[in-house]
């Protein structure tokens, strides 16, 4: 609150961050903006009017694959989740949106890190749910190579696989352990996938800029957005059907102050990244 002070006393007429959800909602509730902001993170207390807030939450990658399920009449998902509570988070959105939308999760379970007690617990899983559509995966790569052999033999050979961007979490170092992740769709970000106009590739950036390389290349991305932000924040609050194509994804402005960003779709082919072909823009 302090600093956002001292930012307008300066003079400044726009003002970026904080990062942290609970300096954010110190920011939101007891600073009274009179210069825009925009907020790198989401909080439960209200953006304040002519400010906006930007966040890759894992309340996001839950809604973005409820979305990219239903989209494929996927409505019955069972749930797998790592020891995570982001990973939680994502999961519980996505339920939220599948209720919303008419599917259900039918059922959702933790996996722990011992594969022959997981199996029957699956197994027991499936056979109570009866139908299940698909496989909502939030958890990292190590716990995927573990899972994702099991779900063949526990009858859901075939069924849609989705995960969150935490799945890229531990791979790249061989492509051959890798290879079990084969189909298993997550969301990226399409500066990372294909290319974003403006931005030299994202190896180029990586081979000149540390922080750059590895998860930072999805921070790298969010930087840039919401650098774009600021110059087009009026844009997206003005027009109805404003729109960023950013390097994290499309970005829009909800009714209540929200940068929301549609990110593209990836998978591992030959324990490889390849982008998927993105569906309808929403």
């Amino acid at each position: 609150v302090a600093a956002y002070g001292k930012a307008v006393a300066e003079g400044n007429d726009f003002v970026l961050g904080p990062l942290g959800r609970d300096e954010v909602a110190a920011v939101f509730r007891d600073a009274h903006p009179t210069v825009p902001l925009l907020a790198l993170n989401r909080t439960s207390i209200a953006v304040p009017s002519g400010s906006a807030s930007f966040s890759l939450s894992p309340e996001d990658e839950g809604i973005e694959a409820a979305e990219f399920l239903l989209a494929r009449n996927a409505k019955r998902v069972l749930v797998l989740t790592g020891n995570d509570e982001g990973m939680r988070r994502a999961a519980a959105a996505l339920r939220d949106r599948l209720a919303e939308r008419g599917g259900a999760v039918v059922d959702s379970l933790d996996v722990g890190g011992d594969a022959l007690a997981f199996q029957p617990r699956l197994q027991a899983a499936v056979q109570k749910a009866g139908t299940v559509d698909a496989v909502f995966l939030a958890m990292r790569a190590s716990e995927a190579r573990m899972v994702a052999p099991l779900l063949n033999s526990a009858g859901l050979a075939g069924k849609p696989r989705v995960a969150t961007s935490q799945l890229l979490a531990g791979t790249g170092v061989k492509a051959s352990e890798d290879m079990v992740l084969d189909g298993i769709a997550y969301p990226t970000e399409p500066w990372t996938a294909r290319g974003v106009s403006g931005l030299p590739s994202a190896g180029s950036v990586a081979s000149r800029l540390k922080s750059a390389r590895g998860g930072g290349a999805r921070l790298f991305a969010f930087g840039y957005d919401a650098w774009l932000i600021t110059a087009f924040l009026e844009k997206l609050a003005l027009d109805a059907n404003g729109r960023i194509d950013g390097a994290t994804g499309v970005l829009r402005l909800d009714g209540f102050g929200n940068v929301l960003h549609t990110p593209t779709w990836s998978t591992f082919s030959g324990g490889a990244p390849v982008p998927l072909p993105d569906g309808p823009a929403r």
